[in-house]
């Protein structure tokens, strides 16, 4: 017993244990409730394919499966998909059952440490797993928590974290409390929500092999290794809203969960959105990003529809009039919300590329030659400046910056990718290059071309454009002096 109860020595959690037709405390038990199938589709993706390829992005090597009837449907799923890279393994339910703790007792003899259990109906975020791996190769057992109120399930244990104050330094202390038979007992005694484990967590090989020795008649195995840990003080509570966690059990569960995931990108691009972006566009995006996933869209086709939309904006601009104008800038408002999805669609599928990312940049830098160029005719047409070389030669400075500004982006990528020439610049001059590349994308000029047409000046707009893009090209081209000189 006490060689078993042992704590090992820290571990990599590169192993993963994916229960897809049950819940990681349910078990065999039947508690009334509807499991949502693996194949359920949230965010653009199945539930199972979601789950494997978040666990991969995480880190984990090796991803065990427990099937039940579904197993062929989700072999097919993996069967043919390039973003797979983990090794999968699959374990019958009728032969490896759940809540049987020799089921445990025997995978605890072919996992090396700590692994990782997780119930295929939740969705949960990359930088939540990153977390478990790590906290998990200290040789605890760590659990995501989260209230009631986010979703109630009959089977998962309260939770009660207690901190207290020894000799200066804080400690806590979990406990686990009886599962509640209704949501009212999900109250403790001061009438705020217990908090509730969720169905994913990070367990030391040694305590999943003990449930056969502490085994307690319809006591879950998971339960009884927790429970444990937490006897042992070697359990770590993570609070739900720390990285985000969403169980999909219940009737509104895949929406809510869907709702999550687009709500997730809001942040994920942290500093390098503007102000209207962060503010304006993503909001609105959010809307299309959804239809785009119903649609079944690739993020390279939605970027083909955000150039098509901001050219046949910049057609509007050529006539110089101010309905047409305002229609055009409209439109490229339209386009540049678009232009959002494809990203988000990319980054919520999993299917990020280079050339898609390549796509991107050239059909807005293809966008934003044809604004410049519309408004440059628009303005010789009619206006104040009309009939006059003062607009073309504007527009024509515009477009010759952003050619050159597009050259010397190109330039400065390729720098970040040569470490030996990246680390000659000194710290500063760094930080500089990664700002102005992280704001070269920025498209809250797009809010200003719209109130210059709705008052008419958007031949000034074309003058400030002008001035500005060389300003741009001039500072990235000083950064960027030494390394185009020696490359000469």
């Amino acid at each position: 017993m006490d060689g078993i109860l042992k704590q090992e020595t820290t571990d990599a959690v590169d192993t993963a244990i994916l229960l897809t037709s049950s819940g990681v405390f349910s078990g065999g038990m039947d508690l009334g409730q509807a499991m949502p199938s693996p194949l359920v589709q949230v965010g653009g993706m199945t539930l199972f394919q979601r789950a494997v390829l978040t666990l991969q992005r995480g880190g984990i090597s090796q991803i065990w499966v427990l099937a039940g009837r579904e197993e062929p449907a989700l072999r097919e799923l993996l069967r043919e998909d390039s973003r797979l890279q983990a090794a999968v393994r699959w374990l019958p339910v009728r032969e490896f059952p759940p809540h049987d703790p020799q089921t445990w007792e025997t995978l605890a003899d072919e996992i090396s440490g700590a692994c990782m259990v997780v119930g295929c109906h939740t969705v949960f975020s990359l930088s939540l797993i990153q977390r478990l791996r790590h906290e998990g190769a200290q040789g605890n057992a760590v659990v995501i928590v989260g209230h009631s109120e986010e979703g109630y399930h009959i089977g998962n244990p309260g939770v009660v974290v207690k901190s207290k104050d020894v000799d200066g330094h804080t400690s806590s202390s979990v406990m686990f409390r009886d599962p509640p038979v209704s949501p009212t007992q999900m109250e403790n005694h001061a009438g705020s929500p217990l908090p509730i484990v969720g169905d994913l967590m990070v367990l030391p090989g040694r305590l999943l092999g003990i449930s056969g020795v502490l085994h307690a008649s319809g006591t879950n195995p998971l339960r009884l290794a927790l429970e444990q840990a937490a006897v042992e003080g070697t359990v770590e509570a993570i609070p739900g809203e720390t990285h985000w966690f969403r169980d999909v059990r219940g009737p509104k569960g895949p929406k809510l969960a869907e709702q999550t995931l687009v709500r997730s990108l809001q942040t994920s691009k942290g500093g390098l959105d503007g102000f209207v972006d962060r503010y304006f566009n993503r909001k609105c995006s959010a809307l299309f990003t959804r239809l785009f996933l119903k649609l079944r869209w690739t993020p390279n086709a939605i970027t083909m529809v955000s150039m098509v939309i901001g050219l046949v904006a910049a057609g509007f601009f050529v006539s110089g009039s101010w309905g047409f104008a305002l229609i055009g800038a409209l439109l490229f408002q339209l386009s540049v919300i678009i232009d959002c999805c494809d990203g988000e669609v990319a980054r919520l599928t999993f299917s990020e590329s280079k050339f898609g990312q390549e796509l991107d940049i050239w059909a807005d830098n293809v966008v934003h030659l044809a604004i410049f160029a519309g408004l440059a005719c628009g303005a010789y047409l009619q206006g104040p400046w009309e009939q006059t070389p003062l607009p073309l030669i504007l527009g024509a400075s515009a477009v010759l910056a952003n050619v050159v500004s597009l050259l010397l982006v190109n330039a400065a990528r390729q720098l970040r990718t040569r470490q030996r020439d990246w680390r000659k610049l000194s710290e500063r001059e760094r930080q500089k290059i990664d700002f102005m590349l992280g704001n070269v994308a920025n498209r809250d000029f797009s809010v200003i071309v719209l109130i210059c047409a709705g008052l008419g000046f958007l031949h000034w707009f074309l003058a400030l454009a002008a001035i500005g893009s060389w300003f741009f090209v001039m500072s990235m081209g000083w950064l960027l002096r030494r390394n185009l000189i020696s490359r000469d």
